[in-house]
Formats: C-alpha cells, sequence, structure tokens
C-alpha cells in the first residue's frame, strides 16, 4: 500500500488532518501516522482492519494504482454514462438590462413557433433513444422571463409531462435577473414544477442600482429583492441561490444584503459571491480571498446557506454529452458563455422535425479533454482542478494558464475554515 497522491496534509494548532480530494474525507490523524503518510514512509506497522478503512476514503491505495486513472474514469462515466440529460432553452436574447460586464449582444429576438416545436421534438426523441434517470431544463438568456407565457410555460409543460410518462425525474432551473416576476407567474411556476432559481444581485443596493436599472425604476434592487422572498414564501422546496457579483469597488460593502430579507426565508436562500469575470485576469485583489471568507461567515451567522466542502469529481456541465445549449434560432451549443450572434462556436441545429444535425464542432467536443495531458495527469491537484475544467477554452485555443499555486491556496484556506468552525 502507499499514501493517495491527492492527499492533502494540514497541521493546525498542534492537530493533523488528512483531505482526500477522491473521496472528499478529512480525518484528523496521530502526528505521527501524519508523517508516515505525508513522508511517503512505510506502512507495515498498521494492521489489515485499519488498513480497509483508510482505503475505504483512499488515504492509501494499492502501490500499483495509477490514480489519475480514477479521475479519467470518473470523468468519462460522467461525459459518456447517459443517464442524466440537460437541456438549457434560451427563449431570447434580449434583456430589459444592460449590466456593463455583460458579454451578451442583446439583440431583438424571440423563439418562435417553429423552434418551440423542434425543441419539444428533440426533448421527446432524446427521452426515447438514452435509459435517463433525470432530465434537466435549464433557462438562460437574455431575460428568458421576457417570454415566459409565449415559450417558457408551454415548452417547459409539454416536457414536464414526457418525463412523467417515462418515470424520469423533471429537474427544472432557471437564470434570471428576477425584475419580472410577478405572482401570477409564480403560480404558473408552481404548476410547472420550477423550483430552482439562480437570481443575481450587483453587490449592495447603492452599488446594484448603478449597474441594473430602467428608465421607469431607479430602485430595481427592491423589486428584485421582494420577487426573491416571493419565491421563497410561495414556492415549495425553492432551490434559490443568490449570486452576488462583487468587484474591488463593492466588495467591501456586500454583507450589506444580509439585512435585506426576512430571517423567516433566509435558510432558504444560498449565497455565491463570484468576482466579476473581467478583473479575473487583473492584478489580485489585496486580500480578496479573506475579506470574502469573513463575509460568507457573516451571511452564515445571519441564518443563510453557504456552501461548505468540496464537490466532487465531475468537471464541467457541458463535458455531458446529452448535454445542449438551444438558442432562440435552433442553433445548438455547449456553453452558455457565449456571444451567441457568433455562430463560430455552434455545434449544429434542430431540425423542424427535432432532429439534432451535429457539425464539426460537435464531434471535437466528443472526442476532446481538458486534462488528458502530461501535465495535468501528473499533478497532485488534478481532483481538485480537472485542468481548468473548461473545454470550451481548449477547443477555442486560448492560451493554457495553470493554476496551480491558487488552487491550492484556496483548498487549503476552505479547509482550514471547516475545521475551524
Amino acid at each position: 500500500m502507499k499514501a493517495s497522491k491527492y492527499n492533502i496534509y494540514i497541521e493546525n494548532s498542534n492537530k493533523y488532518y488528512i483531505y482526500n480530494q477522491i473521496t472528499q474525507a478529512l480525518n484528523e490523524f496521530s502526528k505521527d501516522f501524519f508523517f508516515v503518510l505525508k513522508d511517503s514512509l512505510p506502512l507495515s506497522d498498521i494492521d489489515e482492519s485499519e488498513k480497509e478503512l483508510l482505503k475505504d476514503k483512499n488515504f492509501i491505495c494499492d502501490k500499483d494504482l495509477q490514480e489519475e486513472n480514477i479521475i479519467l474514469c470518473k470523468n468519462r462515466m460522467q461525459r459518456y454514462e447517459n443517464r442524466l440529460a440537460r437541456m438549457t432553452v434560451m427563449p431570447t436574447l434580449e434583456c430589459n438590462f444592460k449590466c456593463w460586464y455583460c458579454y451578451e449582444s442583446h439583440i431583438k429576438s424571440q423563439m418562435d413557433e417553429k423552434v418551440i416545436k423542434s425543441i419539444i421534438l428533440f426533448a421527446k426523441k432524446i427521452i426515447a433513444q438514452n435509459k435517463l434517470s433525470h432530465f434537466i431544463l435549464d433557462w438562460f438568456g437574455g431575460e428568458p422571463l421576457l417570454y415566459f407565457n409565449e415559450v417558457m410555460y408551454p415548452i417547459s409543460k409539454e416536457i414536464m409531462n414526457l418525463c412523467k410518462q417515462e418515470n424520469i425525474s423533471f429537474l427544472h432551473s432557471i437564470t434570471t435577473n428576477g425584475y419580472l416576476i410577478t405572482p401570477d407567474s409564480v403560480k404558473l411556476m408552481k404548476e410547472i414544477n420550477l423550483n430552482k432559481f439562480q437570481i443575481t444581485l450587483d453587490g449592495s443596493a447603492k452599488f446594484h442600482n448603478k449597474t441594473r436599472f430602467s428608465d421607469t425604476d431607479k430602485n430595481t434592487y427592491s423589486t428584485i429583492v421582494r420577487n426573491i422572498e416571493l419565491l421563497c414564501n410561495e414556492i415549495k422546496d425553492v432551490d434559490m441561490t443568490v449570486r452576488i457579483n462583487y468587484t474591488p469597488q463593492n466588495m467591501h460593502t456586500i454583507d450589506d444584503i444580509a439585512l435585506s430579507f426576512n430571517e423567516n426565508i433566509r435558510n432558504k436562500i444560498e449565497i455565491t459571491p463570484q468576482l466579476v469575470w473581467q478583473y479575473k485576469n487583473k492584478e489580485k485583489i489585496n486580500k480578496k480571498d479573506d475579506l470574502i471568507n469573513e463575509k460568507l461567515k457573516y451571511f452564515k451567522e445571519s441564518g443563510y446557506k453557504i456552501k461548505d466542502g468540496f464537490a466532487p469529481v465531475r468537471g464541467c456541465y457541458v463535458e455531458n454529452m446529452l448535454q445542449f445549449v438551444v438558442n432562440y434560432d435552433g442553433a445548438l451549443y455547449k456553453c452558455t458563455a457565449r456571444d451567441f450572434n457568433n455562430k463560430q462556436y455552434s455545434i449544429g441545429k434542430l431540425s423542424e422535425d427535432g432532429d439534432f444535425i451535429p457539425n464539426s464542432n460537435y464531434y471535437r467536443y466528443f472526442t476532446s479533454s481538458d486534462f488528458e495531458n502530461p501535465t495535468c495527469l501528473a499533478c497532485n491537484l488534478l481532483p481538485s482542478c480537472l485542468g481548468g475544467s473548461c473545454i470550451q477554452k481548449k477547443l477555442e485555443q486560448e492560451p493554457f494558464s495553470c493554476m496551480k499555486d491558487d488552487i491550492y491556496s484556496s483548498l487549503v484556506n476552505r479547509l482550514l475554515s471547516i475545521i475551524n468552525k
């Protein structure tokens, strides 16, 4: 037996912890055993029952095991196992806001009846041709709620009924700015089992209203907060994520948001801060991680949900080959982080009969991997990185940038926050 190369070793306040990135097990150990594993010393003094327990959590493994093959196996199962289908539908590229950081071109557009029909037929064929256990219908844009009655409701109802007929779990989600939600639309959302929401606030009210406003409403913050509360109060088993976009200018005030929501619904809201993407490749914000962790601690103390721990080895949702993004015009893509006016990244289109007509990009996705290269496969942080988990960037030939130091630092900081709770 040998120590797993995917162990992370942490000494903290004279205590010794090991975290395994594959199983996500985090255990405290004696100092002596900690250094036996860390220094790759012989394991001869451990009895067989202890070895089995350690092996179950992958702290140790067979000496001849090439552990990177575990990652490859899990990744390929996720990509090709085809038990879960995901369809992200974009009714329009239009939006009722013009946020300065948005990468979309908000042209006037609306999905027509032909495309609506082809999407329903496409979903029917995916269900008929695959042994699915789950079907995820997801809404994106533009702002999808601009055409809730015309596009979202009829497609959702048909696909939900198809899943019921085949005894397939139907999961329903939307990414929306939340401004157009009304009591009437909430009633229809309940009817089509739409219960998973991601709604963004651009910092506290002061900063949000400088980014998201209209000619008739200079305080959209209050409207969106009220609509989030409406969803949390009306929709059973609501899965609500409030994404907080932060910048060097607003990050010091994002905890003001904690006081915006009634205490009785805070336990239904998960808070997810995200650095606005234009700042990610610029100089680092000093002590950014420490400050955000401090803000998250305050949210948690105020009754909100905060993610602890780490996601299992899986990679990006794009890698599932039964995952499709359908634009309003029937063109298909894999990734939502696109300018959809540019057909360069399309993977094909839908016919009127609901057939997927692939192009060469689709086959590039099917046969490519982000981390199947000698450097990534040899790296001891592979389970936490998966090469950056973005096939899209690789296929678009963006320069590779190894983030190993940042990933390790973030991983250790997150583990310490769990240990010190």
